[in-house]
């Protein structure tokens, strides 16, 4: 392969003649074959001669040295070309009438007179002189003989015999003069054909044919010419085998005429023919009739092409004494022939031509115009820089293979070109598909590291979905099953379970008691969950992996950039479906030497600058390719790379005025340049790049961006100064970017360089990545001019950043933000706002003016932030504040926003006298215990909104005892005593114990109006007698009574004067609950059962159980008609029966009614007689039927089956 940077040759002046490439007879070489040829003339049977080989072989100068040898008999025709094919003439016709005219031009003229190929000798001035006189002479005779003569008497009668002469002679001289100027005149003109009124008179005729119709003429010409030997040469290059066979026949009419039969050697036609011209003699038809190819018999064949050469009496061939094998050496031999070095072109190349050249001429040719092109190209003051002579033998021998497409270089239309068109978009589009490449893989990594905040963000994406579309029967999601494992929804946020999905493409949602689970396929999963598409972003993140991929990326958009022809050629790591440069070079270059040519690095991507003299004052190839296929035609050459020392200074040297202002400059290489070193001229570009919104323009941007070893940075603050107005919009959201770090540094950098923000678009990707990154940006954290602080702040502001961390920013953008309340309202934040390194409570926000306007208005992030970060800590620590707050807000902010900053204050800020806050926010202020608890406090609350719940639950304080009330005598005791009755009648939301606490810490001095006082079944009345707030008297029960057994059921216990004043009217509608309760004084309820008849004067069933219960429990016999009425309202007979043992002197007819009374199976008694019913068990029944029995009334008889007794009724 040709090094890159070779030493160049030197520029002495050489002096080379070229040599001939005319056959050259060797006697070495061609000695035999002259041998064999003067040997088969020697034999009269050898008529045609057929010398064979391939062209380069030596057969024209075997011919030459015969014909030399045989100068006066030989004959020689070469035809190189054939006439215009004017009427669709056969190809062997056209052959003939070639060979005709080289027969008819061959002759001199005037030597074959009677034949159609006589050729007159020309017409000279002596020679129509005497044709004139001839004509003359003869005419005037006739003439005379006819008798046409001058008159008599004619010119007069003094003339004499000497005039009449004279006379004669002159007009004889006068015709002479005319005829001799007509016969000029005329001269070889001769009329064909005379056409008149239609009748045509035709002097002559044209060709029909060629060797038939000429054939006396060609018989004459031999006859004339008598040559022993016709060489014919360049025949078979028009490949037409039928001409052979007419010149055999043409020899063998010739040789049997008459002329010739008698000759002492017969004429010889020898032919220089191509060997493979003997397969096309025996070839046969390509198709059959029917249109099918026929199939041929190898052997067959080879018979035929047999019989086919044997018009040739003898066949010579020719070794050739050059093949692919020798042909280095040869030429080797023919560069050293002309004066050069041996070694002067390497040894791979000579290899490489050779390969693809055989034949001499064609080697020799290739070394003359080599030594032509080096004068001029190598060899010279100003050669091409970087030009070898291996570079320039290669594109010497590419132009002798191609020699129209060498001619289209200059033209930039050649199939070199053609190439290079490829070359530069196969790079770009290989270097564009790697920093593709290098993004995704980027990306992945960045997924990867993010995969437990997406798998959160995901989990909770599909429990909302689920909450979104309950199941239509009703039966909840129960879990998710991917893959056959069971998640429950709560486990749905994990990396496993969304790394599994991703790998498996679906899951499928379970329902409680259903067999058929809810199944998401690929598609549904896409387009709800996009993030898991590619399963590459759940594996483990692997940043060795990356960095090695990384590495391996750059280093091949290194070398793509660099590659020739060659070593683009041998890229291998191309995309699956893309074509490979081998391929293009492969469909492109028209002969495998130009192929071979190119892939071996001897053709490269400077043909165009060492295929013509150069006079350009270019240092550097480099600089001269990009001159050449960049700045001269106009086009963008995005991927070039500038190798040699100093070449943007050398190109800027040389291009046009407005270079920068064009599409040929948009080279990585150039741009970088100038953004570091000549600043003015980046500006221009800059500024064309952002004019002109074209593929170029932004192919540019884009790969520059992903150029790692670019000034990237500079470019982008160009962008932001010029201004772009899409430059922010761009860099955040474009998908070219390499990697979100790199995204971040650029946006950063045109932040830095920013004007005024309506100078740029702002769109979602701006907010988004502000939103999210702001921290990281140089120009948010850093200290900047004051001036570019505010365009950065206006940046901000425009798409509406909040800052959660104000740490981040720097302190004069942090002052800006503050004051624009850009802020996340949080401790931190609070903080740095105020200047403080305290906890920022509201006592310290109310402070400063900006920092309280912000969160007064934001109150409720205020609380959530103090609540997040500082959850123990009250936010306002002192009673002005809250006093002065609440008076503040209290009309501002809902009733929800002050609850919550009442609520969230030290009770260090409670409030000591209710009324110096508004009466709509006691309640809040009392729920959230900031009320001191003084009697003042507690009567202005009670008369504004009574003793509520709220306060209720002030009072009740830890709940075993309520709160102590202070300062009772600041109150009056009228007041006092309203409160008292307000607290005793509060039994909804505070205890009877508490109510009288709380009431006995008012030390009223009145008694209290029990009128006032509700009844409540809450043993408020046992409470206040124990407490002695009511006095213990029938006044006070009976207010009490009037609630029912719950109101006094323990007063009964806790009074100590209730036997003097009990009466049935004080127990009246509870004589049952009375009677039942363990509470009660047994004495009380002997008192009752004593006069039964008093206390339950009617039917009241559940008195008379419990006064049948209690009788038996105390063992009390009542009356008989008592134990009658029980028995007939209670139908009980437990409480009944053994009541009726007791009693005395009842009959049985009275027995018998109050059991009847007591319902089945007694009243079976009345039923009459032969009534049977099993005897009820008990000691009791057994004594009161064994009365009956007694009595007559019944009998008691044994069961026939089974055991036990029976009763059967006798009346």
């Amino acid at each position: 392969m040709v090094e890159d940077d070779p030493e160049q040759e030197g520029t002495e002046s050489r002096s080379v003649t070229l040599r001939s490439l005319g056959p050259e007879y060797d006697k070495d070489h061609h000695g035999t074959y002259l041998r064999h040829l003067e040997e088969a003339v020697l034999e009269k049977r050898n008529r045609n001669i057929a010398l064979t080989g391939r062209y380069g072989a030596g057969k024209s100068s075997v011919l030459d040295a015969f014909e030399k040898k045989h100068p006066e008999s030989t004959v020689r025709i070469s035809i190189n070309t054939l006439g215009p094919d004017e009427h669709d003439e056969d190809l062997t016709n056209r052959i003939q009438k070639e060979l005709v005219k080289q027969l008819v031009y061959r002759l001199e003229p005037g030597k074959v007179r009677r034949s159609r190929f006589a050729r007159p000798k020309p017409l000279t001035k002596l020679r129509a002189f005497f044709q004139a006189f001839g004509a003359s002479a003869v005419g005037l005779g006739i003439l005379w003989l006819l008798g046409v003569r001058p008159m008599a008497g004619w010119p007069g009668e003094g003339a004499n015999t000497a005039v009449h002469l004279a006379l004669a002679a002159l007009f004889f001289a006068l015709v002479l003069i005319a005829a001799w100027a007509i016969r000029w005149i005329v001269g070889d003109r001769i009329v064909s054909e005379v056409t008149t009124a239609g009748t045509k008179i035709a002097l002559g005729e044209g060709p029909t044919t060629y060797f038939d119709s000429f054939l006396d003429e060609i018989v004459a010409f031999f006859d004339a010419v008598k040559p022993e030997f016709v060489i014919f040469e360049d025949l078979d290059r028009f490949d037409d085998p039928q001409i052979f066979d007419s010149l055999r026949e043409l020899n063998t009419l010739v040789n049997a005429s008459v002329g010739w039969r008698d000759q002492a050697q017969p004429l010889r036609f020898i032919y220089a023919i191509k060997d493979s011209l003997f397969e096309q003699l025996g070839a046969e038809a390509d198709t059959t009739p029917d249109g099918t190819k026929p199939r041929l018999d190898v052997a067959t064949a080879a018979v035929q092409r047999a019989n086919r050469t044997k018009f040739f009496e003898m066949v010579i061939p020719i070794v050739p004494f050059i093949s692919h094998r020798n042909a280095r050496d040869h030429l080797v031999g023919a560069l050293v022939s002309l004066g050069f070095e041996s070694d002067l072109v390497s040894r791979p190349l000579l290899d490489l031509i050779a390969r693809h050249t055989t034949d001499m001429r064609l080697m020799i040719n290739i070394c003359n115009e080599f030594a032509v092109f080096a004068e001029h190209l190598l060899w010279t003051e100003n050669p091409a820089p970087g030009m070898t002579a291996d570079h320039l033998f290669a594109l010497v021998a590419y132009k002798n293979f191609h020699l129209a497409d060498f001619e289209a270089i200059s033209q930039r239309s050649s199939t070199l070109d053609e190439l290079e068109r490829h070359h530069r978009d196969e790079v770009r589009a290989l270097i564009a598909g790697l920093q593709a490449q290098r993004r995704k893989r980027q990306r992945t990594e960045e997924q990867r590291d993010s995969r437990e905040r997406t798998a959160a963000e995901l989990g909770a994406r599909l429990r909302d979905v689920k909450d979104m579309f309950p199941p239509a029967n009703g039966w909840p999601y129960q879990s998710v099953t991917v893959g056959g494992q069971s998640f429950a929804f709560n486990a749905v946020g994990t990396i496993e379970f969304w790394e599994l999905v991703a790998k498996e493409k679906s899951f499928a949602v379970t329902q409680r008691h259903n067999s058929s689970p809810l199944v998401l396929d690929q598609e549904r999963i896409s387009r709800v969950f996009p993030e898991i598409t590619n399963a590459a972003e759940w594996l483990p993140p692997d940043p060795a992996e990356l960095a090695r991929l990384t590495h391996q990326y750059d280093s091949d958009i290194s070398t793509l950039r660099g590659a020739d022809f060659d070593g683009l050629a041998r890229y291998e790591r191309v995309p699956n479906g893309h074509i490979r440069f081998d391929q293009r070079i492969e469909d492109v270059l028209e002969s495998e030497l130009a192929r071979d040519l190119v892939r071996r690095g001897f053709i490269t991507r400077n043909y165009a600058e060492y295929s013509a003299i150069f006079y350009g004052s270019f240092v550097g190839v480099d600089v001269a390719f990009f001159y050449n296929h960049a700045v001269q035609p106009n086009e963008m050459y995005l991927d070039y790379e500038f190798t040699s020392e100093n070449a943007m200074s050398n190109l800027l040297e040389q291009v046009p005025a407005d270079f920068t202002s064009s599409v040929s400059a948009l080279n990585i290489q150039v741009m970088a340049y100038l953004l570091e070193e000549r600043p003015d001229d980046a500006k221009r570009l800059v500024t064309y790049v952002v004019t002109h919104d074209d593929d170029d323009a932004r192919t540019f941007l884009d790969a520059f961006l992903n150029a790692p070893d670019a000034p990237r940075d500079r470019l982008v603050r160009q962008l932001a100064q010029h201004p772009w107005r899409e430059v922010l919009e761009y860099l955040a959201s474009h998908q070219g970017i390499p990697d979100a770090k790199t995204r971040l540094e650029l946006f950063d950098a045109a932040l830095l360089s920013a004007q005024h923000v309506d100078s740029y678009e702002i769109g979602e990707s701006v907010r988004s990545l502000i939103t999210t990154s702001y921290p990281l940006l140089a120009a948010v954290s850093e200290d900047l001019p004051a001036e570019q602080t505010e365009r950065v702040f206006e940046v901000l502001q425009s798409v509406g950043v909040v800052v959660d961390d104000l740490s981040s920013l720097s302190a004069l953008l942090r002052d800006r933000v503050v004051d624009a309340q850009m802020y996340e309202i949080n401790v931190r934040n609070l903080r740095l706002a105020l200047g403080i390194d305290t906890e920022p409570v509201l006592d310290a926000v109310r402070a400063e003016d900006s920092v309280w306007k912000f969160c007064r208005v934001q109150i409720a992030d205020y609380v959530s932030a103090m609540d997040a970060d500082l959850p123990d800590q009250p936010i306002i620590l002192t009673e002005t504040a809250l006093v002065g707050l609440i008076g503040e807000q209290h009309e501002v902010w809902t009733e929800e926003q002050l609850v919550d900053v009442i609520w969230r204050s030290a009770s260090s800020a409670a409030i000591v006298d209710v009324e110096d806050i508004p009466q709509a926010t006691w309640r809040a202020v009392v729920d959230a215990g900031l009320m001191v608890p003084t009697v003042g406090n507690v009567f202005a609350y009670f008369e504004a909104h009574g003793i509520d719940e709220v306060l209720s639950r002030m009072l009740n304080g830890n709940g075993a005892d309520p709160i102590e009330l202070t300062a009772s005598e600041e109150v009056t005791d009228e007041d006092r005593n309203a409160l008292a009755v307000g607290l005793l009648n509060a039994s909804a939301y505070l205890t009877a114990r508490a109510r009288v606490q709380l009431v006995e810490q008012l030390e009223l001095e009145s008694e209290i109006e029990l009128t006032a006082v509700t009844s409540s079944p809450d043993q408020l009345l046992a409470r206040a007698l124990e407490a002695k707030l009511f006095p213990d008297s029938a006044e006070t029960f009976a207010h009490f009574a009037t609630g029912g057994w719950a109101s006094v059921s323990e007063a009964f216990a806790v009074s100590e004067r209730v036997e003097g004043f009990m009466t049935p009217a004080l127990v009246e509608g509870f004589v049952g609950e009375f009677l039942e309760s363990r509470q009660t004084p047994a004495a009380l309820q002997r008192m009752v059962l004593g006069h039964l008849d008093e206390y339950v004067p009617g039917d009241d069933r559940r008195a008379l159980r419990a006064a049948g219960r209690f009788a038996l429990d105390n063992q009390i016999w009542l009356p008989f008609d008592e134990v009658r009425r029980i028995a007939r309202v209670t139908r009980d007979p437990e409480v009944v029966l053994r009541q009726l043992t007791h009693a005395k002197d009842i009959s049985a007819g009275d027995l018998s009614d109050v059991l009847v009374s007591l319902g089945q199976p007694y009243d079976k008694l009345s039923a009459g007689p032969d009534v049977e019913f099993d005897l009820p068990v008990g000691s009791s029944n057994e004594t009161l039927f064994k009365r009956l029995e007694s009595a007559g009334r019944i009998a008691i008889i044994k069961k026939v089956i089974g055991r036990g007794r029976k009763i059967r009724t006798l009346v």
